[in-house]
Protein backbone atom coordinates (compact mmCIF):
# COMPACT_ATOMS: atom_id res chain seq x y z
CA UNK A 1 0.00 0.00 0.00
CA UNK A 2 1.47 3.16 -0.93
CA UNK A 3 0.02 6.88 -0.03
CA UNK A 4 -0.50 9.61 -3.02
CA UNK A 5 -0.73 13.19 -1.64
CA UNK A 6 -3.18 14.88 -3.98
CA UNK A 7 -5.67 13.82 -6.84
CA UNK A 8 -4.85 16.43 -9.44
CA UNK A 9 -8.23 18.31 -9.80
CA UNK A 10 -6.99 21.45 -11.59
CA UNK A 11 -8.21 21.08 -14.67
CA UNK A 12 -11.87 21.24 -14.43
CA UNK A 13 -14.19 23.88 -12.91
CA UNK A 14 -17.70 24.63 -11.77
CA UNK A 15 -20.92 25.52 -13.60
CA UNK A 16 -23.77 27.51 -13.01
CA UNK A 17 -25.87 25.21 -10.49
CA UNK A 18 -29.82 23.61 -11.23
CA UNK A 19 -32.64 22.67 -9.17
CA UNK A 20 -33.71 19.15 -8.45
CA UNK A 21 -36.74 19.59 -6.26
CA UNK A 22 -34.81 19.89 -3.35
CA UNK A 23 -31.31 18.79 -4.84
CA UNK A 24 -28.88 21.46 -5.69
CA UNK A 25 -26.27 20.44 -8.48
CA UNK A 26 -23.07 22.10 -9.60
CA UNK A 27 -21.87 20.84 -12.89
CA UNK A 28 -18.15 19.73 -13.15
CA UNK A 29 -16.55 20.46 -16.47
CA UNK A 30 -13.61 19.43 -17.91
CA UNK A 31 -11.45 16.08 -19.16
CA UNK A 32 -9.50 15.03 -16.81
CA UNK A 33 -8.97 11.14 -17.45
CA UNK A 34 -9.53 8.00 -19.24
CA UNK A 35 -12.10 7.17 -22.34
CA UNK A 36 -13.80 4.57 -24.48
CA UNK A 37 -15.00 2.18 -21.80
CA UNK A 38 -18.79 0.30 -22.00
CA UNK A 39 -20.84 0.02 -18.96
CA UNK A 40 -22.15 -2.90 -17.52
CA UNK A 41 -26.09 -2.17 -18.22
CA UNK A 42 -25.00 -1.99 -21.90
CA UNK A 43 -23.14 -5.43 -21.94
CA UNK A 44 -25.93 -7.69 -19.97
CA UNK A 45 -28.35 -6.46 -22.66
CA UNK A 46 -26.15 -7.60 -25.31
CA UNK A 47 -25.31 -10.23 -23.59
CA UNK A 48 -21.61 -10.20 -23.25
CA UNK A 49 -21.60 -10.04 -19.55
CA UNK A 50 -22.53 -12.77 -17.13
CA UNK A 51 -23.27 -12.04 -13.92
CA UNK A 52 -23.62 -15.03 -11.72
CA UNK A 53 -24.33 -16.04 -7.80
CA UNK A 54 -21.60 -18.11 -5.88
CA UNK A 55 -22.02 -20.00 -2.30
CA UNK A 56 -21.44 -16.98 -0.54
CA UNK A 57 -23.42 -13.85 -0.09
CA UNK A 58 -20.05 -11.35 -0.57
CA UNK A 59 -18.84 -11.82 -3.94
CA UNK A 60 -19.88 -12.74 -7.22
CA UNK A 61 -18.50 -13.97 -10.61
CA UNK A 62 -18.37 -11.67 -13.42
CA UNK A 63 -17.82 -13.26 -17.27
CA UNK A 64 -16.75 -10.81 -20.12
CA UNK A 65 -17.70 -12.82 -22.69
CA UNK A 66 -17.17 -9.91 -25.57
CA UNK A 67 -14.38 -7.88 -26.73
CA UNK A 68 -15.12 -4.46 -25.35
CA UNK A 69 -13.38 -2.96 -21.62
CA UNK A 70 -16.62 -2.41 -19.29
CA UNK A 71 -16.54 -0.04 -16.68
CA UNK A 72 -19.09 -0.36 -13.39
CA UNK A 73 -19.01 2.18 -10.39
CA UNK A 74 -19.41 0.96 -6.65
CA UNK A 75 -23.24 1.19 -5.16
CA UNK A 76 -24.07 -0.40 -8.51
CA UNK A 77 -27.36 -2.66 -8.55
CA UNK A 78 -27.41 -6.41 -9.15
CA UNK A 79 -30.61 -7.73 -9.27
CA UNK A 80 -32.38 -10.85 -9.16
CA UNK A 81 -30.46 -14.39 -8.04
CA UNK A 82 -30.79 -15.44 -4.31
CA UNK A 83 -30.34 -11.76 -3.52
CA UNK A 84 -30.36 -8.85 -4.50
CA UNK A 85 -26.39 -6.83 -4.15
CA UNK A 86 -24.57 -3.99 -5.16
CA UNK A 87 -21.36 -3.71 -6.11
CA UNK A 88 -18.31 -2.59 -3.64
CA UNK A 89 -16.10 -0.79 -5.71
CA UNK A 90 -15.13 0.42 -9.03
CA UNK A 91 -14.51 -2.25 -11.64
CA UNK A 92 -13.26 -2.46 -14.75
CA UNK A 93 -13.57 -5.75 -16.70
CA UNK A 94 -11.18 -6.18 -19.42
CA UNK A 95 -12.42 -8.86 -22.68
CA UNK A 96 -12.91 -12.52 -22.33
CA UNK A 97 -11.89 -12.88 -18.52
CA UNK A 98 -13.68 -14.18 -15.42
CA UNK A 99 -13.86 -12.24 -12.80
CA UNK A 100 -14.66 -12.75 -8.90
CA UNK A 101 -16.31 -9.20 -7.22
CA UNK A 102 -16.92 -8.40 -3.66
CA UNK A 103 -20.32 -7.19 -3.22
CA UNK A 104 -22.84 -6.14 -0.25
CA UNK A 105 -26.43 -7.58 0.09
CA UNK A 106 -29.38 -4.82 -0.32
CA UNK A 107 -32.21 -7.70 0.51
CA UNK A 108 -32.16 -9.33 3.72
CA UNK A 109 -35.08 -11.83 3.69
CA UNK A 110 -34.35 -14.07 0.18
CA UNK A 111 -32.09 -16.12 -0.45
CA UNK A 112 -34.30 -17.77 -3.72
CA UNK A 113 -34.24 -17.65 -7.12
CA UNK A 114 -31.62 -18.80 -9.86
CA UNK A 115 -28.13 -18.14 -10.04
CA UNK A 116 -28.48 -15.34 -12.75
CA UNK A 117 -28.33 -11.38 -11.73
CA UNK A 118 -29.75 -8.51 -13.84
CA UNK A 119 -28.25 -4.83 -13.62
CA UNK A 120 -30.89 -3.05 -11.42
CA UNK A 121 -30.63 0.01 -13.53
CA UNK A 122 -29.96 2.11 -10.25
CA UNK A 123 -27.01 3.00 -7.75
CA UNK A 124 -28.66 3.39 -4.42
CA UNK A 125 -28.32 6.78 -2.87
CA UNK A 126 -25.08 8.69 -1.85
CA UNK A 127 -25.90 8.17 1.64
CA UNK A 128 -25.60 4.37 1.35
CA UNK A 129 -22.09 4.25 -0.97
CA UNK A 130 -20.80 6.87 1.67
CA UNK A 131 -21.59 3.67 4.56
CA UNK A 132 -20.05 0.99 1.92
CA UNK A 133 -16.75 3.32 1.03
CA UNK A 134 -15.60 4.24 4.56
CA UNK A 135 -16.55 0.53 6.05
CA UNK A 136 -14.34 -1.26 2.73
CA UNK A 137 -11.66 1.19 3.58
CA UNK A 138 -11.80 -0.09 7.02
CA UNK A 139 -11.86 -3.44 5.64
CA UNK A 140 -8.41 -2.70 3.23
CA UNK A 141 -6.66 -1.12 6.06
CA UNK A 142 -7.25 -4.23 8.28
CA UNK A 143 -6.18 -6.51 5.55
CA UNK A 144 -9.45 -8.15 4.86
CA UNK A 145 -10.00 -7.45 1.78
CA UNK A 146 -13.16 -5.31 -0.53
CA UNK A 147 -15.87 -6.51 2.34
CA UNK A 148 -18.36 -3.52 3.58
CA UNK A 149 -20.21 -4.36 7.11
CA UNK A 150 -23.19 -5.99 5.72
CA UNK A 151 -25.11 -5.15 9.39
CA UNK A 152 -24.51 -1.04 9.25
CA UNK A 153 -25.56 -1.56 5.62
CA UNK A 154 -28.78 -3.26 7.10
CA UNK A 155 -29.90 -1.27 9.23
CA UNK A 156 -29.37 1.40 6.94
CA UNK A 157 -32.00 0.08 4.96
CA UNK A 158 -34.21 -0.95 7.44
CA UNK A 159 -34.28 2.90 8.75
CA UNK A 160 -35.11 4.61 5.04
CA UNK A 161 -37.48 2.04 4.47
CA UNK A 162 -39.54 3.01 7.85
CA UNK A 163 -38.69 6.71 7.16
CA UNK A 164 -39.92 6.43 3.72
CA UNK A 165 -42.68 4.07 4.31
CA UNK A 166 -42.11 1.71 1.89
CA UNK A 167 -43.74 -1.65 2.29
CA UNK A 168 -40.94 -4.47 1.09
CA UNK A 169 -41.47 -8.33 2.47
CA UNK A 170 -37.86 -9.15 2.20
CA UNK A 171 -35.94 -5.07 3.25
CA UNK A 172 -35.22 -4.89 -0.27
CA UNK A 173 -33.49 -1.26 -1.21
CA UNK A 174 -34.86 -1.63 -4.68
CA UNK A 175 -38.19 -2.00 -3.57
CA UNK A 176 -37.52 2.18 -2.55
CA UNK A 177 -36.46 2.76 -5.90
CA UNK A 178 -39.64 0.72 -7.68
CA UNK A 179 -41.79 2.86 -5.19
CA UNK A 180 -40.53 6.57 -5.72
CA UNK A 181 -38.97 5.89 -9.53
CA UNK A 182 -42.41 7.46 -10.83
CA UNK A 183 -42.38 10.81 -8.83
CA UNK A 184 -38.41 10.61 -9.71
CA UNK A 185 -38.52 10.79 -13.46
CA UNK A 186 -41.46 12.83 -13.27
CA UNK A 187 -38.75 15.89 -11.51
CA UNK A 188 -36.45 14.88 -14.19
CA UNK A 189 -38.90 15.21 -16.80
CA UNK A 190 -38.01 17.62 -19.81
CA UNK A 191 -34.33 17.06 -18.43
CA UNK A 192 -31.75 16.12 -21.16
CA UNK A 193 -28.00 16.24 -20.29
CA UNK A 194 -25.75 18.59 -18.80
CA UNK A 195 -23.18 19.98 -21.80
CA UNK A 196 -19.47 19.23 -21.58
CA UNK A 197 -20.10 18.16 -18.21
CA UNK A 198 -17.74 15.05 -16.73
CA UNK A 199 -20.24 15.01 -13.00
CA UNK A 200 -21.47 17.10 -10.49
CA UNK A 201 -21.21 17.91 -6.90
CA UNK A 202 -24.77 18.09 -4.66
CA UNK A 203 -26.04 19.67 -2.04
CA UNK A 204 -29.83 19.67 -0.47
CA UNK A 205 -30.82 22.30 1.90
CA UNK A 206 -27.46 24.08 0.93
CA UNK A 207 -25.83 20.78 2.70
CA UNK A 208 -22.93 19.02 0.84
CA UNK A 209 -24.12 15.27 -0.08
CA UNK A 210 -22.05 14.07 -2.56
CA UNK A 211 -19.96 14.06 -5.84
CA UNK A 212 -19.31 12.34 -8.65
CA UNK A 213 -16.94 13.03 -11.28
CA UNK A 214 -15.35 10.89 -15.04
CA UNK A 215 -12.90 10.66 -16.90
CA UNK A 216 -14.28 12.48 -20.10
CA UNK A 217 -17.92 13.48 -20.53
CA UNK A 218 -18.67 10.92 -23.15
CA UNK A 219 -18.22 8.05 -20.14
CA UNK A 220 -20.07 10.72 -17.59
CA UNK A 221 -23.15 10.22 -19.77
CA UNK A 222 -23.44 7.23 -19.32
CA UNK A 223 -24.04 7.47 -15.67
CA UNK A 224 -25.61 10.92 -15.65
CA UNK A 225 -29.50 9.56 -15.09
CA UNK A 226 -28.64 6.70 -13.22
CA UNK A 227 -26.52 8.96 -10.73
CA UNK A 228 -28.92 11.81 -10.44
CA UNK A 229 -31.85 9.57 -9.88
CA UNK A 230 -30.04 8.43 -6.52
CA UNK A 231 -28.96 11.71 -5.45
CA UNK A 232 -32.98 12.96 -5.96
CA UNK A 233 -33.89 9.80 -3.78
CA UNK A 234 -31.33 10.96 -1.45
CA UNK A 235 -32.95 14.09 -1.39
CA UNK A 236 -35.98 12.68 -0.85
CA UNK A 237 -35.17 10.86 2.03
CA UNK A 238 -33.13 13.53 3.96
CA UNK A 239 -37.08 15.11 3.85
CA UNK A 240 -38.19 12.19 6.55
CA UNK A 241 -35.02 11.43 8.58
CA UNK A 242 -32.50 13.58 10.56
CA UNK A 243 -29.75 12.84 8.67
CA UNK A 244 -27.46 16.03 7.53
CA UNK A 245 -24.76 16.98 5.05
CA UNK A 246 -22.34 19.71 5.51
CA UNK A 247 -22.02 23.38 5.31
CA UNK A 248 -19.43 23.77 2.84
CA UNK A 249 -19.32 25.98 -0.74
CA UNK A 250 -19.17 23.72 -3.79
CA UNK A 251 -15.20 25.34 -4.04
CA UNK A 252 -14.48 23.92 -0.63
CA UNK A 253 -15.24 20.48 -1.97
CA UNK A 254 -13.21 20.70 -4.83
CA UNK A 255 -10.26 21.85 -2.56
CA UNK A 256 -10.81 18.93 0.21
CA UNK A 257 -10.83 16.29 -2.28
CA UNK A 258 -7.62 17.28 -4.23
CA UNK A 259 -5.95 17.84 -1.08
CA UNK A 260 -7.10 14.81 1.05
CA UNK A 261 -4.04 12.08 0.95
CA UNK A 262 -5.31 8.99 -0.57
CA UNK A 263 -3.78 5.31 0.02
CA UNK A 264 -3.65 3.20 -2.89
CA UNK A 265 -5.17 -0.14 -2.97
CA UNK A 266 -4.75 -2.50 -5.79
CA UNK A 267 -7.98 -3.01 -7.33
CA UNK A 268 -10.18 -6.48 -7.41
CA UNK A 269 -10.01 -6.24 -11.29
CA UNK A 270 -7.85 -3.91 -12.71
CA UNK A 271 -6.33 -0.98 -12.04
CA UNK A 272 -6.23 1.20 -8.62
CA UNK A 273 -8.68 2.31 -5.99
CA UNK A 274 -7.36 5.57 -3.85
CA UNK A 275 -9.72 6.09 -0.58
CA UNK A 276 -8.79 8.64 1.83
CA UNK A 277 -11.03 11.14 3.97
CA UNK A 278 -10.17 14.64 5.44
CA UNK A 279 -12.59 16.21 8.60
CA UNK A 280 -15.95 15.36 6.89
CA UNK A 281 -15.31 14.39 3.35
CA UNK A 282 -14.40 10.77 2.01
CA UNK A 283 -12.75 11.09 -1.11
CA UNK A 284 -12.26 7.71 -3.65
CA UNK A 285 -10.88 7.28 -6.75
CA UNK A 286 -10.12 4.41 -9.50
CA UNK A 287 -7.44 5.39 -11.55
CA UNK A 288 -6.30 3.17 -14.83
CA UNK A 289 -2.26 3.53 -15.95
CA UNK A 290 -2.49 6.54 -13.09
CA UNK A 291 -5.23 7.66 -15.15
CA UNK A 292 -9.01 9.10 -13.38
CA UNK A 293 -11.60 7.12 -14.44
CA UNK A 294 -13.40 7.78 -12.03
CA UNK A 295 -13.66 10.39 -9.13
CA UNK A 296 -16.28 10.51 -5.89
CA UNK A 297 -16.82 12.12 -2.52
CA UNK A 298 -19.68 11.56 0.01
CA UNK A 299 -20.13 13.39 3.78
CA UNK A 300 -18.32 10.68 6.23
CA UNK A 301 -21.80 8.85 7.88
CA UNK A 302 -22.14 8.98 11.65
CA UNK A 303 -22.11 5.02 12.09
CA UNK A 304 -22.36 4.37 16.06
Amino acid sequence: MQIKSKLELYKIELGSPFFVHNLKVFPVKGEIGHNGFNIIEEEINNGHIVIEDTRGVNEVTIQNLGTSTVFAIDGEELIGARQNRILNTDILLEPERTYTVPVTCIEQHRWSGSSIFQEGGFTVTPSLRSTLAFTVQRSLDQRHGYTSNQSLIWEQIDRTLKATKVTSMTSSFHDIYKTMNQTIEELLEGFDTIAGAVGFISFVNDEFIGADFFGTNSLYKKFERKLLKSYILDGYIRKYTRQQGIQIEPAGVLEAMGETPCKVYKSPTHGQDLRGFNDKILTKAFLVDDNPVHISAFVLQDLH
